[in-house]
């Protein structure tokens, strides 16, 4: 019993669909909704939790389903499959919550920064 391999383009584009086109838009949304300090309850710690949280289980989901290494034809493809759609997601996630980290630092410098390069104190 063999599988029909007419659908296969459909996990390949839902892949390319999730890491390249959902996974920015939920940076783009978490960051702007940083930016506009629309969780009140959020603050820069919270968001670099966030951030190496999901990355580092985006980056453990990604390994898996390298190490996975199913065949088109077996029921661990799909295991293989959710753990890449997943995986891209939360990197979507994890580059979201690392712009307002990065926001944060600049914001520090340039208030710790001189006002005058001449000046010392």
């Amino acid at each position: 019993m063999s599988m029909n391999l007419d659908f296969l383009w459909l996990t390949g584009a839902l892949q390319l669909l999730v890491l390249f086109v959902v996974g920015p838009v939920i940076a783009i949304a978490i960051a702007y909704a940083a930016w506009r300090q629309k969780p009140q309850n959020f603050n820069p710690k919270r968001y670099g939790m966030s951030c190496v949280a999901s990355g580092v289980i985006a980056s453990l989901l990604l390994g898996v389903a390298k190490w996975i290494n199913a065949d088109v034809r077996t029921a661990q493809y799909f295991l293989q499959l959710a753990c890449v759609l997943s995986g891209g997601l939360l990197l979507g996630v994890g580059v979201g919550a690392l712009i307002p980290v990065l926001l944060h630092v600049w914001r520090w410098h340039k208030t710790t920064s001189l006002a005058d390069p001449n000046q010392t104190e």
